[in-house]
């Protein structure tokens, strides 16, 4: 099972339904054994990310990122677990720690 902060392979739907494609995200979301469903942020290789709702991950044997990225804490989504490729690695504490920061203000939450 994935558990949160697992960096993850899994087809990702475009924002206008008109199709998705396979790519990495984050898991997000918190027991994952007990749920059918995850919620996951899309990571882009796509660089450099305009704005604060992004934050950029480097790639390490943890992770299993190939290059430097950014996840996207606006693009967000829940998918069933089924549609998941496969696990390439964990995020670092250092990073999750970092990114709570990020997740919260994107959508309005006071900072834990």
């Amino acid at each position: 099972m994935y558990s949160f902060g697992s960096i993850v392979l899994t087809r990702f739907p475009f924002t206008d339904l008109s199709g998705s494609k396979v790519r990495p995200a984050l898991v997000i979301s918190r027991n994952n054994a007990s749920r059918a469903d995850i919620v996951l942020a899309f990571i882009t290789s796509q660089l450099p990310v305009s704005g604060p709702d992004a934050l950029e991950i480097e790639p390490s044997p943890a992770n299993g990122l190939k290059v430097k990225s950014a996840v996207r804490f606006d693009k967000v989504a829940t998918l069933e677990t089924g549609i998941v490729v496969g696990k390439l690695g964990d995020a670092e504490a250092p990073f999750l720690k970092t990114a709570a920061f990020v997740f919260h203000g994107v959508f309005g939450f006071s900072a834990p």
